[in-house]
């Protein structure tokens, strides 16, 4: 902690300021609390004022307070040493500031203030403030104008005049033009920028606070797909919703469009558009369109990127995709042929398997050919489960004709069905 400057001259019934500095050391950060001297109770004992009354301290920056020390006409002459005190924690440091109270000027003398005195700053932008000076008494001469240091953090503000000295004639003004300029990182909060004007063994300050605010994030939109993931029977269509939203009061149209399709013919390749390709978002409202994705009968996966443009805004979101297939079942009968004798039996095994997750009953029912006086018979079961083994039955007698024989089995679930041919050689 330090004060700049650390001895003032203060006229009897005037005041005077110092700016108390605080410098980060070893990467601390933190609140510092900043207490003033107590002031006596006699008559006309000075007072003093501390403003902020808290400082927070980035690691390795640096802040400040405004120190301001307060005299009245009763005040005695005389030479003061006080120091401001700063607490965090268990650590504790303090600032002597010397000043001397000295009779009522009434020389010629100057005053400064600042137009205006306290303004708020939007993060990242900048703000002005007129530093004026007035010829007291038939002052005359040039004033050197200087202002506090400013901070050294990355994201602080800087802050300068634009003329480090002005002319005053008798009776007359002057002015010079501070200017603060922050960042969209500087920390919002109030920072004080003590001005000081000097002329010979004349001096006098003036406190410009500026405030400043986070600023408003510019409108924009939001896009999103429920559901983002799909499962997709082959053969069919599935939909996803796209939703777009405004954000920060955002209005206009938003164009739509995807990702491209493969370049093979439908229905083998899966193939995607959407609805509208185009919305119109209102302040803080939404607007919907319709992601369509037909699922190719050869199955596989993959993903769609949806993008929506609205001049240099764009945003983007993906939905992914699985092609399953549909249930169903397969059957398989072995052997595939067999040879019998006139008066005989056989039997074939009759295996029915569900696929995808069917899982319903079939119907089995069975054709021979050619068709001739005591040909062969079958026998089966008229309706199988989905995961089942039975029996064919093939049946001759003694007057079946010989030869070969053609059995189709015919095997159905619903709008499913499937054949499974099988032959039988009768002989003698």
């Amino acid at each position: 902690m330090s004060a700049q400057p650390n001895s003032l001259t203060i006229p009897q019934g005037s005041s005077g300021s110092t700016i108390i500095l605080l410098t980060s050391v070893n990467g601390f950060q933190g609140n510092v609390s900043l207490t003033p001297p107590v002031s006596c109770l006699a008559i006309g004992c000075p007072s003093y004022t501390i403003n902020p009354t808290r400082v927070s301290l980035v690691a390795n920056g640096s802040g400040k307070a405004v120190f301001t020390i307060y005299t009245y006409s009763q005040t005695p002459l005389n030479t003061y040493n006080v120091a401001v005190s700063g607490t965090s924690g268990n650590l504790s440091h303090t600032a002597s500031v010397t000043y001397t109270v000295v009779p009522p000027q009434s020389g010629p003398d100057f005053s400064i203030s600042a137009n205006p005195a306290n303004q708020t700053v939007v993060a990242g932008s900048s703000g002005k403030s007129l530093i004026i000076l007035t010829s007291l008494n038939g002052f005359s001469g040039t004033v050197s104008l200087t202002t506090s240091p400013p901070p050294l953090c990355v994201s602080c503000p800087n802050w300068g005049l634009n003329s480090s000295s002005v002319k005053l004639s008798s009776g007359g003004t002057a002015s010079s033009t501070l200017t603060f300029s922050s960042t969209l990182g500087t920390p919002p909060r109030n920072w004080v920028v003590v001005v000081t004007g000097t002329s010979g063994s004349l001096s006098h300050n003036v406190s410009v606070t500026f405030t400043v605010v986070p600023s408003s994030p510019p409108p924009d939109f939001t896009i999103i797909a429920n559901p983002n993931s799909l499962n997709i029977p082959a053969g069919t269509t599935g939909k996803s919703t796209i939703t777009l939203t405004s954000l920060n009061s955002f209005s206009g149209t938003v164009n739509l469009y995807t990702s491209p399709s493969p370049l093979c013919p439908s229905p083998q390749c899966s193939t995607w558009s959407i609805d509208p390709t185009s919305v119109n978002l209102s302040p803080d409202g939404s607007a919907t369109a319709t992601l369509s994705i037909f699922g190719g009968t050869q199955g596989g996966f993959g993903n769609v990127t949806v993008y929506g443009n609205s001049g240099s805004l764009s945003h983007s979101v993906i939905v992914s995709f699985k092609i399953t297939q549909p249930p169903d079942f397969t059957i398989t009968i072995s052997p595939s042929s067999q040879t019998v004798r006139k008066g005989s039996i056989t039997t074939f095994s009759i295996n029915v398997t569900g696929t995808n997750g069917f899982n319903n009953t079939v119907d089995l029912s069975t054709t021979i050919s050619p068709v001739t006086r005591h040909g062969p018979t079958t026998s089966l079961p008229s309706t199988v489960g989905p995961y089942s083994t039975s029996t064919l039955t093939v049946s001759t007698m003694r007057g079946t004709q010989l030869g070969t024989y053609t059995i189709i089995v015919t095997a159905t679930s619903g709008s499913l069905t499937h054949t499974f041919t099988v032959t039988v050689t009768v002989t003698s």
